[in-house]
């Protein structure tokens, strides 16, 4: 911005939080609830790695931990123990029962395929329309293998499109476990985070200027995609503010093992951002 030299009517934060990746409660959602947050803002991007698209929209999220109570007891002895892993096994049939209920069910956001997504018959943003919930993220349990186990445990990840209600979905999947609870099955869950869907209209003025800024800069205007995952944009776009995510790198590669983000993309973005913030507050 200084290199532009442009006057601005206005003024440009820098916001950085930790705790990105598993709910915000020590970034941006206590900020949030601490009212600094946003603050007479009149629009947000944030950096992920895009792919060179702009997600003006993101999946909720309801994550969980469940544990299953059992009794333990030498494997000589298994019918004086009662199998906490068996049980655990009845609470995921219910779940893959839900699962596949819930999975049928697409947005009408365009989710972009990962590039090693080879099948012909699938177009490009088919698959990742797909409503989602994932058990077994995380598993384990017991104490040795002659022993029946005591206790198992496993995550549920529910990722919620915008078409559909946090609190529904919620509901759903607490009620499995409490149907379980009433059939005899002892079990516990804890809520590891909690999140709604959110989007802000490709249209919005922030989101025009920043295409054309992409198209100026790269030669190509971007596509308007919905980010498969949860997004920081949410607490903004929650306060009214127009928020979308726009960076360099790939997703195809994140979280990865060889995760990298070209430099060459980094100073495009810098550009990319310099102009859309100069017409957005521009005198």
């Amino acid at each position: 911005m200084k290199e532009c030299g442009a006057s601005l009517d206005g003024k440009i934060g820098l916001m950085l939080v930790p705790d990105e990746e598993t709910g915000g409660a020590r970034g941006s959602a206590w900020l949030s609830k601490e009212g600094l947050l946003g603050r007479e803002g009149i629009g947000m991007l944030t950096a992920e790695p895009t792919s060179g698209v702009v997600w003006n929209a993101n999946r909720g999220a309801i994550s969980l931990r469940v544990e299953v109570h059992g009794k333990s007891a030498h494997v000589g002895l298994q019918h004086r123990g009662e199998n906490a892993f068996e049980r655990m096994h009845r609470v995921v049939e219910r779940l893959l029962v839900l699962k596949r209920e819930v999975e049928s069910r697409t947005t009408q956001y365009i989710i972009g395929d990962e590039p090693d997504v080879k099948s012909a018959a699938a177009s490009p943003d088919s698959r990742g329309r797909h409503s989602i919930l994932m058990v077994g993220g995380q598993s384990g349990g017991g104490s040795n293998f002659n022993v029946v186990p005591e206790r198992c445990w496993f995550t549920v990840d529910r990722r919620i499109n915008p078409e559909e209600s946090l609190q529904t979905e919620k509901a759903r999947l607490i009620g499995v476990f409490e149907e379980c609870q009433r059939e005899g099955i002892p079990l516990q869950w804890e809520i590891l985070q909690e999140a709604p869907s959110a989007a802000t209209d490709a249209d919005a003025n922030l989101g025009q200027v920043l295409r054309k800024s992409v198209a100026d800069i790269t030669g190509k205007p971007p596509r308007f995609e919905m980010c498969p995952g949860l997004l920081e944009t949410r607490f903004y776009a929650a306060q009214g503010i127009p928020a979308y995510a726009y960076g360099p790198g790939l997703l195809s590669v994140a979280h990865g093992p060889k995760e990298y983000v070209d430099m060459r993309r980094v100073v495009e973005c810098a550009a990319i951002y310099a102009q859309t913030a100069i017409n957005i507050l521009k005198k």
